[in-house]
């Protein structure tokens, strides 16, 4: 039983990802991600946690070049491919979720996979980013639009796929009308109906 959680910034989706996870009693690897490609890449954690989920910027804003990159553009490419690696190493191991990072579209091939996206409307993730971080309104959309936009910019890079396009996923939650329970709860009914859980 694998999950993955795509999420819009200020959606809950780390919540619900958390809430899911202590309810089937199986591990959940957000950040834990990052710790595992540090672990394995041979980088400081701080370092690849300034890449992650970031937009690739290829060299001089063009398309990549594969000969004179430049420096920036190969670390992301290297902490990227150690995240990837992070996460088919973490899936073999048990029944996990996994959040963001592209873990849907890296474990695709996967017939235990349950793949979700979890949105909101911009007016309730304002609310929720400007009580997380003591923000305005104007400094909490601008954050969850630099933040969607790398998540979206990212995805795309590595997927050639569009970021919280439904035909992406299997299950689309408006967490605005479900809250973190009933997320869960759905995510569960789910999980069910496919045959993954009992």
């Amino acid at each position: 039983m694998i999950i993955t959680i795509g999420r819009q910034h200020g959606s809950g989706g780390h919540d619900i990802a958390r809430a899911l996870a202590q309810r089937l009693d199986i591990s959940c690897y957000d950040k834990e991600i990052v710790d595992e490609a540090a672990s394995s890449a041979n980088l400081s954690r701080e370092v690849v946690a300034n890449f992650d989920e970031k937009r690739v910027a290829p060299f001089l804003g063009q398309e990549p070049h594969y000969f004179g990159m430049h420096d920036g553009f190969r670390l992301n490419m290297q902490i990227s491919a150690a995240q990837f690696d992070a996460i088919r190493s973490l899936a073999d191991r048990g029944d996990a979720i996994f959040v963001g990072r592209c873990a849907d579209y890296i474990l695709r091939s996967r017939e235990d996979l349950l793949r979700v996206f979890i949105m909101g409307s911009l007016p309730k993730r304002i609310e929720t980013i400007e009580k997380r971080y003591s923000l305005g309104e104007d400094q909490a959309k601008k954050l969850i639009r630099e933040v969607d936009k790398d998540r979206s910019s990212f995805y795309r890079y590595y997927t050639d796929q569009t970021w919280g396009e439904a035909v992406n996923y299997d299950l689309c939650i408006n967490s605005d009308m479900l809250g973190v329970e009933g997320a869960v709860d759905v995510i569960a009914a789910c999980l069910k109906a496919r045959g993954l859980r009992g």
